[in-house]
């Protein structure tokens, strides 16, 4: 192989475990599938990453970028400004994400969630850290500083529960009676709803300390 092949199998084989990994979960995931999406020799994996492992740790660089998340709204914005902006784009990457790297993130993402892999911690440091961290600076900013730690830790708790309920069961709530809206279709509402009950309950919380 020349230099440039090497480079674009490489890529090739990246892009397919992504994919591949998206949809089947690791376990299940093949080097002959990745390989044969790819287009390339099933030795290829061996060559170009030094196994299966190394490759799913390649993947997750890939699709959890460091230092992607900047943040939702400043600091210095109201809280309420700040809570909606974070759970508007909260909601707005987990349910409007299309079918591109987004969406492979987040089925990389459940299905970590559902059986973890022991890369979950580097996931969550690179996924779910720096959201927790601004998801917990706006809650001080509501509770005040000298909130105690376990309240605080409830209530972030208690705010994702909300933003990630429909994706967790979705499948359920389409069958009960009455039918449950969807998010999608009614993405300003869900975002709303998610706000105003957030911080209902965080007053409510606020007021009985």
């Amino acid at each position: 192989m020349n230099e440039k092949n090497d480079v674009n199998t490489k890529d090739a084989l990246l892009a397919a475990a992504i994919g591949v990994i998206a949809d089947k979960g690791f376990d299940a995931a093949t080097v002959r599938d990745i390989c044969g999406r790819a287009g390339a020799n099933v030795a290829a994996v061996n060559y170009h990453f030094g196994g299966k492992d190394a490759l799913y740790v390649a993947v997750l660089r890939e699709v959890f970028p460091k230092g992607e998340y900047n943040g939702s709204a400043s600091s210095s914005a109201p809280p309420r400004e700040r809570l909606h902006a974070f759970l508007s784009n909260l909601a707005s990457e987990i349910y409007e994400r299309g079918n591109g790297l987004v969406a492979q993130r987040w089925a990389i993402f459940l299905r970590e969630m559902a059986k973890p892999s022991p890369n979950l911690d580097f996931i969550v440091r690179r996924q779910v850290q720096p959201r927790a961290d601004e998801l917990r600076d706006i809650i001080v900013s509501i509770l005040g500083p000298d909130t105690p730690e376990q309240v605080l830790a409830f209530a972030s708790s208690n705010i994702w529960a909300l933003a990630l309920d429909h994706l967790l069961t979705q499948s359920i709530l389409d069958r009960l009676s009455p039918q449950r809206p969807t998010v999608h279709g009614n993405m300003e509402d869900f975002v709303n709803h998610l706000v105003t009950f957030s911080l209902g309950g965080l007053h409510a919380v606020k007021g009985s300390s």
